[in-house]
């Protein structure tokens, strides 16, 4: 009986790890994993923040997304800015209601400057994030502003450039909000950073409403949202009793926001056993702000609950409730094709996890679709079937479809990643080419000179059956003011937007099959300076050139030069005053030298032998392009390695008999 080996075993585990790949592989799935991020915060602290929140109210409305914050889990940091980063907190993990406590001091800064230099400060935020962030988690940029940014710097552009550049790339989106209590802000430009990496933007025109965009944002980048338990005025005999359900499924933590012209006391919450959360223990569990209270309750109890307290009666409450929840959402399809034909139909699955486990009943509470990511396709209702949602995907035309599953309920959205599914039916996609994996083109530009840059996107993609294709921009970190496309061109034709932007392309064919790839385009303005610079300077080497050349012609020959064929015997001597004498002006026959080589005069008793390619002499030890040759010495230039063809040269110089 043969013995099994530890390496026996190990391949034994390596051929069933392998065999359980190939049987999984015949459906595709994708999980959102979107409930712990890396956040950074982006903060403009300049001194029209004086003006536009005189009571500091951003601090009030950072500090609501940082409560909203799961417990543990999340990482966060923060970069001030004003004229420069003037503050920079790494990102750090939040383990626990004190490391918020510090995020939430380290936000804060008396100092204001003058310059808003928000592409610098995002430059540093997104490189925060690569190197400290925690990369197994997806991430956001959060950026608050009401200053001007300054286009005329040209390191604060390429600081933006780079920025956007590199969120785009790591799909890191940022979202913006724009202050602008005084009609001052750069909407544009706070727009145009949250559109070119996918993120959301909002104005606000007093800071005030701070709060109410950043726990919007919050709902948005975690995928859950408010449920009002309460919007109106508190009862004339002050008591305060409010009932709210909490779901039973996929709820970490559940936060009560309670904002009140007073506030409230003996704050209680009943769970839906009958006992109570003591007013003393909700202390404990609540972080108080200057508008606003967030009460935490981790792990709480599915069903009904009451929260009740007391408060002046009339005056206004508004009560929200915003759950963390373990809730992601997975897809699965199977017979996967290469080609599907037109009437053919795909099934897909839709499966709702808790902390990563199927979630086992629940499901009625929730809606489920398969929605398309392109205009090929039709949103497309689940229906329930047991433990898991169901849906019919029919192609009616050619084409290239992807989509993705969403379902809400509960006061959640989730979603799968865009595109998780990609369906080909008719004919093949375009192929992305090896060069368009990471296509980029550089271009000079040269004012008055420099009308557009085209890059040729051919080069990128082509179709396998040999289709004419159509090209569109999808997404752009350039201003769509700055592109368009003309055929098979990309062309740029604003050049004071950004130094550098991505464009993502869909290359599409006849048949409305696509394939999508990115293009950087980085752009090098050459200013008006910089040439009258390059225009003197060239003016400056012509002029150094010329003195040279005029230098040269006045040296003097101080003798004859005796040139002789060594293949042939061929001689011939010559004599010049001043300058040099060129080589083919000797009758000697073919030598193998170059036409241009040539003999110049030093003024004095020695001569020098010129060509444009190094050769071989019997006085020098390698091959040179100047080879020094005195008087009354003879000196053999070679043509070619076997020395068999070239020149003997002797220079007869006048000074040796003075």
């Amino acid at each position: 009986m043969k013995t099994i080996t530890i390496k026996g075993i190990s391949f034994i585990f390596v051929c069933l790890m392998i065999l359980s790949l190939c049987v999984c592989g015949v459906s595709a799935s994708n999980v959102n994993t979107s409930n712990r991020f890396n956040v950074c915060f982006v903060l403009d602290s300049t001194n029209s923040l004086l003006d536009t929140d005189k009571e500091k109210l951003r601090y009030d409305a950072t500090n609501m997304f940082l409560g909203l914050l799961a417990n543990e889990g999340n990482y966060v940091g923060s970069v001030i800015f004003s004229g420069g980063v003037i503050k920079k907190n790494e990102i750090v993990p939040i383990n626990g209601p004190q490391d918020k406590k510090t995020a939430e001091t380290n936000l804060e800064t008396n100092e204001q400057l003058g310059a808003t230099t928000i592409g610098e400060a995002l430059d540093v935020a997104v490189d925060m994030i690569l190197v400290k962030g925690d990369n197994s988690l997806p991430s956001v940029v959060i950026l608050l502003s009401d200053g001007q940014s300054n286009k005329e710097n040209t390191d604060e552009m390429t600081s933006r450039s780079e920025a956007l550049a590199k969120a785009k790339t790591n799909k890191i989106p940022i979202y913006t909000v724009a202050l602008n209590a005084d009609g001052e802000a750069d909407l544009e430009v706070l727009e145009q950073i949250a559109n070119a990496t996918n993120g959301k933007y909002k104005e606000v025109k007093k800071s005030d409403d701070l709060k109410d965009v950043f726990k919007d944002f919050y709902n948005m980048i975690y995928s859950t949202g408010t449920i009002n338990i309460k919007d109106g005025t508190v009862p004339e005999d002050g008591v305060i009793s409010v009932d709210f359900k909490v779901p039973y499924q996929g709820v970490e933590e559940i936060n009560i926001i309670i904002a009140s012209d007073n506030k409230i006391k003996n704050l209680k919450l009943e769970k839906p056993d009958g006992t109570e959360i003591s007013s003393k223990e909700i202390d404990d569990l609540t972080t108080d702000a200057k508008r606003f209270s967030i009460t935490k309750i981790t792990k709480p109890v599915g069903g009904d609950w009451t929260l009740k307290g007391e408060g002046d009666p009339n005056s206004h409450i508004k009560i929200d409730m915003v759950y963390n929840d373990l809730i992601t959402v997975k897809t699965d399809y199977y017979e996967k094709k290469e080609i599907y034909g037109v009437g053919e139909t795909v099934t897909v699955n839709g499966l709702i996890l808790d902390d990563g486990k199927n979630l086992k009943g629940g499901y009625e509470n929730y809606s489920a679709w398969i929605v398309p990511d392109t205009e090929n396709g039709k949103k497309i209702q689940m229906s329930l079937d047991s433990d898991k949602f169901v849906g019919t995907i029919t192609f009616d035309d050619e084409g290239t479809y992807t989509y993705h599953m969403e379902i809400e309920g509960n006061g959640l959205k989730k979603e799968t990643e865009t595109g998780e599914i990609v369906l080909n039916v008719g004919n093949l996609p375009p192929e992305i080419k090896e060069e368009g994996k990471d296509f980029s083109e550089h271009f000079w530009v040269f004012p008055f000179f420099t009308k557009t840059c085209e890059v040729d996107l051919t080069k990128a993609v082509t179709d396998p059956d040999g289709e004419p294709l159509k090209y569109e921009v999808v997404s752009s970190t350039f201003k769509n003011t700055t592109y368009e496309i003309d055929g098979d061109k990309l062309v740029i034709k604003d050049f004071y937007d950004l130094s550098k932007g991505i464009c993502t392309i869909r290359a599409k064919d006849a048949k409305n099959a696509f394939a999508e790839f990115d293009v950087t385009v980085s752009l090098t303005n050459v200013g008006i300076i910089t040439i009258i610079v390059v225009g003197v300077g060239a003016i400056v080497v012509i002029g150094v050139l010329v003195g040279l050349g005029y230098w040269l012609s006045r040296k003097k020959f101080m003798g004859s030069v005796t040139v002789t064929n060594i293949e042939t015997g061929a001689s011939m001597t010559k004599q010049r005053n001043k300058g040099h004498i060129n080589l083919s002006s000797f009758q000697v026959g073919a030598t193998g030298l170059s036409p241009k080589a040539r003999f110049q005069a030093t003024g004095k008793a020695h001569i020098e032998f010129r060509c444009p390619k190094p050769v071989s002499s019997s006085v020098e030890m390698k091959k040179v392009k100047k080879i020094t040759i005195k008087s009354q010495q003879d000196v053999i230039i070679y043509s070619d390695d076997a020395k068999e063809h070239g020149i003997q040269v002797r220079f007869e110089s006048y000074l040796d008999s003075m």
